[in-house]
């Protein structure tokens, strides 16, 4: 009974050592301190101030994740690692200040991410199992990485105003204001892209209201989004409200008028209402495009010729 106790601790003892040898906790932090420029709000500094350190630590907790096992046997690239490590953590600010100097004034933003070892072995396989998921990331960073460096741009601009004369000095000023604006609301645009891919799993939205929520500001901040009233109608779809979604697809198409996935879920939305010829020509046109499963799907039930 003795050595019967004596094994039990002892295997007690291995479990508790591997579960702390490989669950844990790794914290990286990234402080970014952003001047403003003078055509520049405080409020689009501080959205820049704030993208730049989210994605900035969020590329220090790449680093660790491309060192892993899993990253590697499915040979993701280079590029790919700042999207995977966007899909699977979060970052999230934990300070904001804004600073005085002699010749600046700006604001220091810390921003902060966890990273749970023992979960997220599962969270990467799901999404590297997912290839469209990873490839909205992908575009998503792409995107912001766009914005950011065109801020870098317009904040030198404004630091050679003062070679201008006073009427085109103001001119430009006025030019380069509306830029920023743009560029902030872009990156605002960004984050609220990032909220929406957060909710969803399986190719479906866990929470479709609010993901409808955030894509109807996505819209209000870009009415140019063919993608987001593609999700919106995705998002309608999920709630099988049909007509609604048929609307978002329709202004989607508008928009990119050779989108396989705004015919083909179109078409499912036009099946659901028993709207046979228009979802067989909506299926056709996303064949044509490079999309044939729900075709032959509806070919096989005797749906579509």
């Amino acid at each position: 009974m003795k050595l019967i106790n004596q094994l039990f601790f002892i295997s007690f003892l291995i479990l508790v050592f591997s579960i702390s040898a490989f669950a844990e906790i790794k914290v990286y932090t990234h402080t970014v301190k952003q001047p403003f420029a003078g055509s520049q709000s405080p409020d689009d500094a501080r959205i820049a101030a704030v993208t730049k350190a989210k994605r900035e630590v969020l590329e220090m907790a790449g680093t660790y994740l491309e060192s892993l096992t899993i990253v590697k046997e499915n040979q993701v690239a280079d590029d790919q690692i700042i999207a995977l490590a966007a899909g699977v953590l979060k970052a999230e600010i934990i300070s904001q200040k804004n600073y005085v100097s002699e010749d600046a004034f700006g604001i220091i933003v810390v921003a902060k991410v966890e990273v749970d070892t023992s979960i997220l072995e599962k969270r990467i396989q799901r999404l590297l199992s997912n290839k469209s998921l990873l490839t909205q990331y992908q575009e998503k960073q792409n995107k912001e990485d766009e914005l950011l460096s065109r801020i870098t741009r317009l904040i030198e601009q404004n630091r050679r105003l003062h070679n201008l004369s006073s009427h085109d000095k103001i001119q430009r000023k006025m030019e380069l204001q509306v830029q920023f604006q743009e560029a902030s609301k872009g990156l605002t645009a960004v984050n609220l892209t990032q909220k929406t891919l957060s909710l969803l799993e399986n190719g479906k939205y866990s929470d479709p209201a609010r993901a409808i929520t955030y894509l109807n500001q996505t819209i209000q901040l870009d009415p140019a989004n063919a993608k987001a009233y593609l999700n919106r109608g995705n998002a309608f779809l999920n709630l099988k409200q049909y007509i609604q979604a048929i609307q978002d697809y329709n202004q989607a198409l508008k928009l990119e008028p050779d989108n396989p996935k705004a015919f083909n879920n179109r078409g499912i939305c036009y099946m659901k209402l028993t709207r046979f010829n228009q979802a067989c020509e909506d299926f056709q046109k996303a064949c044509e495009l490079g999309s044939c499963d729900n075709l032959e799907k509806a070919r096989k039930q005797d749906n579509c010729p």
